[in-house]
């Protein structure tokens, strides 16, 4: 109940800077983990500096044997803020409505991501790393390392048979993820720092267990939305999600 009470509190307090703070700046985006990417992987760009980011992502999932009601769905909130220059630290919390009657507990993830001072030109001369860290014991922390939309995660701790991670593959064999996940993203078309406008994006990644195509359309206001959709996930025993994605989002 004081879990539940506590991500209430978050969410209203997020509605309320969402609503009242938002200008006119150019968007990062957040992926559903939490860091500043693509829909499911992080980019090798961070938010920029002195800016905060906001996120609103909600998904389906099929309701599991023997529950009468109707499916249930997630909804993901997440915010990231860059204190200084090429650096952004952020926090997502997920909402269950149906918390009170899955087994399986969410808990807030904490990251962190750092951009590398470029060397040369061209995508493949930037480069970040960064890291997912999931308060819930049972589940598993992930770092990672990008360079100009390919990465690559490794996943630590966590407990077996009870435990996810953010990125890679659920190992059924030996109940637990996979130690290394490939990463992927890549926008179409590019968004230049300080470019006006209104504009629309196709969002193509893959963070080692699902492939996910989107459309992302944002304004120089401060406003974006997001329609996504993903392949199955090999995390189906703790949640079937339904393929669609859709969210909302903001920056100031």
């Amino acid at each position: 109940m004081l879990k539940n009470n506590v991500k209430n509190i978050l969410l209203r307090t997020i509605i309320i800077l969402f609503f009242l703070f938002v200008k006119t700046v150019c968007f990062a985006g957040l992926s559903l983990q939490g860091p500043s990417g693509f829909i499911n992987v992080p980019s090798h760009r961070t938010v920029n500096e002195k800016e905060i980011e906001l996120s609103f992502k909600t998904r389906m999932y099929d309701s599991y044997k023997g529950d009468k009601n109707k499916d249930g769905y997630m909804t993901t909130m997440a915010l990231a803020f860059s204190p200084i220059k090429d650096f952004e630290l952020g926090i997502q919390a997920d909402l269950d409505s149906k918390s009170d009657r899955n087994n399986v507990e969410t808990d807030p993830k904490l990251s962190f991501k750092v951009r590398i001072p470029s060397i040369g030109e061209g995508e493949f001369s930037e480069i970040s790393f960064g890291g997912v860290f999931d308060t819930n014991p049972n589940n598993y922390h992930t770092l990672f390392l990008t360079c100009g939309g390919f990465g690559l995660g490794w996943n630590f701790g966590g407990n077996e048979g009870v435990g996810t991670a953010s990125y890679g593959r659920y190992k059924k064999g030996s109940r637990k993820p996979e130690s290394l996940a490939l990463l992927f993203g890549t926008e179409l078309p590019g968004r230049k720092p300080g470019e006006r406008g209104y504009k629309s994006q196709c969002v193509l990644d893959y963070n080692g267990d699902v492939f996910s195509l989107g459309w992302r359309y944002y304004s120089h206001r401060g406003f974006s939305v997001e329609i996504a959709g993903s392949t199955k996930s090999s995390y189906k025993d703790f949640y079937e999600y339904k393929p669609l994605i859709v969210g909302l989002g903001a920056n100031f």
